[in-house]
Parts: C-alpha cells; sequence; structure tokens
C-alpha cells in the first residue's frame, strides 16, 4: 500500500466533523460569552467576517480566468505585472533614470507646475521611448506629452502611457479622441484611490469609481466615440492597504461590478484595467520604517488580487521628497516579488477560498447598491465622512492600531528628514493625530515625564504599569517607573523627588480595592495636581482621568498635554 492510500485509510477511520460539532466546542471556550461580539468582526461597509468560513458560505464561481465576469482575472494566460513607479519634479531626472535602470517597467509623473514639452523632455531625458510614461491622474500635461512624443519622433501607433485624465471630466471625450490612433495610450483614469484617500471604505471606493467609469463611457457616447474602444482606454486606480483580504477581494469585486456595466452598455468582453497604488492613508512619518512592511504587505494583495500595473509608496513619502533609498526599496519590493517570489505564476491563487468568494461576493452586493444610489443621486461625500469618522474613532482608541505611532512607539528614534514636498489634496493619513502629539512634545526643551505610582510587586502591577508607559509614549512622554511601592506613602514620596507634575497609579483591580483611594490622596497632599489611574473608570478611586483598555487615546493624551504645558 502506497503511502496516498495508507492517508485515505487513516482518514477514513475519523468521522468528519461539522459546524455544529466546532460550535459546541467554540461555546465551551466563551464559556457564555456572546458568539458574535467576540469571534465575529464588521467592517466598514457592515460586512460581518466570521472565524470559519466553509463551502456552505459560497455557492461557487463557475467562471474562469480570462472569461466575464473576470472576477478570477482579466486574462487566461495570467503574466507578470506593471511595475509602476511615480516621480516627479521633487525627485528629478536623475532618480527616473535610476529606477529604469533598475528594472522599472514605466513611469507615472507627478508634474504639478510643470506643463511645457521642454519641461517634460528635461525630466524624463535618457528614459527609452520604450518606457510607458503615465500622467498622473487629474493631470493637465497631456498636450504637452504628445509634443513630446513628436519632438522625440514618436509614431503615434507606438507611442505608450497615458493622459492621466480624471474619467468624469466632461471634456473627457477628446483626449479618448486624441488617443484612438495610439492603442497603448491610456486616455484617463477613475481614480477610486483619491476617495480612500479622504476615508472611503471599499465598498465606497468601489461605488464611486464605478460612477466615474459610467461617466466616462456616457462622455464618450456624446462625442460619437464606439463604447467599446472607449472602455479600452479607460484605467481604474484602487487603493491597496494593509488589509490583504480586503484589498485583494476589492480588486476581484471591482472586476465583476465593471462587467455588468460592461454588458448593460452592450460592450463585448470589456475586463477592467486596473491600477492598485499603496495606500496614502496608512503611511506614518514616525517610525516610517514600518511603512516597508505596510506596502509589501499591500503590494502582495494587489498582485494576488490581479492588478495589472502596481505602484508601491517609498517608505519616506509621507515625510518629504523620497530620498535614493526610498525609491530603491519601493522598486525593489515590487521586482522581489515578482522575479524572486513569483507572485504572478499563479492565476488567482485565492480563488476557491470560500473567505475570499465570500468577501468578494459581499463586496460586489454593497458596491452595486451603493453605486445604484448614488445614479439617484445620493451623496457619496456625507457617506465617505461618516466612515472617516468611525476610521478615526476607532483609530483613537486603538481598536486599529498603528505600530510604530500608536502601539509600540519608539521614543528614542531617529527622526528621518526630508526636503519638504507638496501635500496630496484630501489625504487623510490615519497617523497624523498621533504625530502632532510627538511632534508637540519633542519641540519641548526636554523630554516631559510622568510619574508611575505602582503600587505591589512587579508581577501585579506590570501589566498596567507596562500599557501606561506605552501609552504616555505614544504622546511623546517618557514614564519615570519604579519596581513598585509596599505603600501609597512610599509612591508619593518617591514623586516628589522625581520632579514630574504628573503621575499615574498602577496595579492590579484587587489592590485598588484597598490602596487606590488611598494612592491618590497621598500623591494630592504631597503636591500633584494631576492624577491618573490606570483602569476604567471608577468614582471611587477619585483619580482625575483614567487610562484603560478601548480608551480614547487622543483624548487622554491631548488632556495630559494641556497639563504638561506642551
Amino acid at each position: 500500500m502506497g503511502v496516498s492510500d495508507a492517508v485515505m485509510s487513516l482518514a477514513g477511520d475519523f468521522d468528519l466533523a461539522g459546524r455544529d460539532q466546532w460550535m459546541a466546542l467554540v461555546e465551551q471556550v466563551l464559556r457564555g460569552a456572546p458568539f458574535d461580539k467576540k469571534l465575529v468582526e464588521t467592517t466598514y461597509d457592515g460586512i460581518p467576517t466570521q472565524p470559519l468560513y466553509t463551502g456552505a458560505d459560497h455557492a461557487g464561481d463557475p467562471s474562469l480566468p480570462g472569461m466575464a465576469p473576470f472576477t478570477r482575472g482579466s486574462t487566461a494566460v495570467g503574466g507578470a505585472w506593471q511595475v509602476r513607479q511615480a516621480h516627479g519634479p521633487y525627485t528629478g531626472n536623475e532618480a527616473v533614470l535610476a529606477d529604469v535602470s533598475g528594472g522599472v517597467d514605466a513611469v507615472e509623473l507627478h508634474v504639478d507646475g510643470l506643463s511645457s514639452v521642454d519641461d517634460l523632455d528635461r525630466l524624463l531625458l535618457g528614459v527609452p521611448e520604450a518606457v510607458p510614461v503615465m500622467l498622473a491622474p487629474g493631470s493637465e500635461a497631456a498636450d504637452a506629452l504628445v509634443g513630446l512624443w513628436e519632438r522625440r519622433g514618436v509614431a503615434t501607433a507606438e507611442a505608450q502611457g497615458g493622459f492621466g485624465v480624471d474619467a468624469s471630466d466632461p471634456v473627457v471625450g477628446a483626449a479618448v479622441s486624441c488617443s484612438l490612433d495610439s492603442p497603448q495610450v491610456i486616455a484617463a483614469v477613475a481614480n477610486g484611490a483619491r476617495l480612500a484617500d479622504q476615508g472611503a471604505s471599499e465598498a465606497q471606493e468601489l461605488a464611486g469609481s464605478l460612477a466615474d467609469g459610467v461617466a466616462y463611457l456616457r462622455a464618450c457616447e456624446q462625442a460619437g466615440i464606439d463604447l467599446g474602444r472607449a472602455a479600452a482606454k479607460l484605467e481604474f486606480r484602487y487603493a491597496a492597504g494593509v488589509d490583504q483580504f480586503l484589498t485583494l477581494a476589492k480588486l476581484r469585486a471591482a472586476r465583476r461590478l465593471w462587467a455588468r456595466v460592461a454588458q448593460a452598455c452592450g460592450i463585448e468582453s470589456a475586463s477592467q484595467r486596473q491600477h492598485a497604488v499603496t495606500a496614502g492613508a496608512m503611511m506614518s512619518r514616525r517610525d516610517p520604517w514600518v511603512n516597508m512592511i505596510r506596502t509589501t504587505v499591500a503590494c502582495f494583495a494587489a498582485a494576488v488580487g490581479g492588478a495589472d500595473a502596481i505602484t508601491v509608496s517609498p517608505y519616506d513619502a509621507a515625510i518629504g521628497v523620497p530620498d535614493p533609498l526610498g525609491l530603491r526599496i519601493a522598486r525593489n519590493t515590487q521586482l522581489l516579488l515578482r522575479e524572486e517570489s513569483h507572485v504572478h505564476r499563479v492565476i488567482d491563487p485565492s480563488g476557491g477560498s470560500y473567505y475570499v468568494e465570500s468577501l468578494t461576493d459581499a463586496l460586489a452586493v454593497a458596491a452595486w447598491r451603493l453605486f445604484q444610489e448614488l445614479e439617484a443621486g445620493a451623496s457619496l461625500s456625507e457617506r465617505i465622512e461618516a466612515t472617516g469618522a468611525a476610521r478615526s474613532r476607532d483609530v483613537a482608541t486603538r481598536r486599529l492600531p498603528l505600530t510604530g505611532v500608536s502601539e509600540f512607539p519608539d521614543l528614542d528614534e531617529s527622526v528621518v528628514e526630508r526636503p519638504p514636498m507638496k501635500p496630496v489634496p484630501g489625504l487623510r493619513r490615519l497617523a497624523e493625530p498621533f504625530e502632532a502629539l510627538r511632534d508637540a512634545a519633542d519641540a519641548a526643551p526636554s523630554r516631559p515625564t510622568v510619574f508611575l505610582a505602582s503600587l505591589g510587586p512587579i508581577a501585579v502591577h506590570t501589566a498596567r504599569s507596562s500599557f501606561a508607559s506605552n501609552l504616555l509614549a505614544v504622546g511623546g512622554i517618557r514614564a519615570i517607573a519604579g519596581d513598585g511601592f509596599d505603600t501609597p506613602a512610599e509612591a508619593a514620596g518617591a514623586w516628589a523627588a522625581s520632579g514630574s507634575p504628573v503621575a499615574v497609579v498602577c496595579s492590579s483591580d484587587e489592590v485598588y480595592q484597598e490602596h487606590a483611594v488611598a494612592a491618590v490622596a497621598a500623591l494630592r497632599e504631597a503636591g500633584c495636581g494631576y492624577v491618573l489611574l490606570a483602569g476604567r473608570p471608577d468614582e471611587r478611586w477619585g483619580a482625575d482621568a483614567y487610562v484603560y483598555m478601548g480608551g480614547d487615546v487622543l483624548v487622554a493624551l491631548r488632556a495630559l498635554h494641556e497639563r504638561l504645558g506642551l
């Protein structure tokens, strides 16, 4: 008997376990705690994500890669995605050439202030004509790019690149008409990533980009352009974030949604051309090295999700003009995933996953419903604002943690500095409120401190002392800690000798029952004008404020900054 036969025989000796048996075991572990509260999370689109998915959660998708509705990919043969990196006058010609020689497939130009043929010629000096030049969304330099091709003798049919015209611009038809004789030129962009920068959820980003795509088709139809040819001139731009499953499911759902629009418009086999960019909202100025991890996860998710082109932001992009190291790592992140990890070798590797398929379905349904509401006149901006506010609350309470910023900050990190760069309009970076606190603390003549009045032995107080130290560091404040004090009087005396104007009482709930009131009173008698307690609010203890898991960290730290005069 072979190994496979032996395995099958062994498996046959066990009864198949079903969801009911699994739930019975889960209920034993939960001990009466509500299942939905403990194990089920909900996305900002109201989609519940379960801890377990089975075949009963997904009916199955009979489609194949390269076939409508293109959920499983735009082509049946797969292939490598285009490595497209962003440049502009802030990086300069030398950086562009370094990227091209280092393996970048295409260059995206952010040309604020550059609109002439001469400007583009200087920026692209030495760049081979075979390298596509894509203008960033909203660019008004299409005429200059066409002029550059003419100056360099590039035949109309051989030109490669994109005009970056906003798909919702009513005059987009003129750009499409200009590009019809250039099969490798993309005329317009439906920029969903712009909505994500403003705080949109995945379904809102999908619905908004879909609405822009439909507006684009209407404009082309009015211009007398065949819709099939027009669809081939449109690219969709999506944000890739740190939640790899939401990112790849979003890209899969986007292709399905656009296929439905194309079908309704009578367009045959219109697969959606996708450009994924690592989300600007997730980038941080503090501990920017963590951005390398964020962008790697996002790039991987975009590749697995089937993006046709990907742009990875340099780790220092949120600080200012990226340096050569930032540009090189951004480029090599893609090249390592593509050329060494061969992520593109498997078409739709997440296909068949009950979780991913269910998430794709749910996103497509939610986005289509919202798209219909937008077509009926609903406001997308109001919904995005509400989602952004909900996400901001989660950031403030650290339900949505930001490594290196709101969790595990490094007070002694070397601040990375870069030349300033024009900010991205409408971008709401999640880390900004915390970074403002760190900046204020760093600007003080000396590092602000808070004394930890820890009661009892280390084993008793260490959990809350560590929590308080980490929370203080988030605001740029150093904790003055000891091994723990046996009595409230000892803690108050040590505070008086510390020189800090604030104290945080830290210990276990059991110790609080016996000593919290006395500790707060002793600190006040010693002259401490602001006493916090690490634990849930309880009026019995008499503290001025409380810091606890799930509390609003920004509110607590801002109040503390005010007391410290920062």
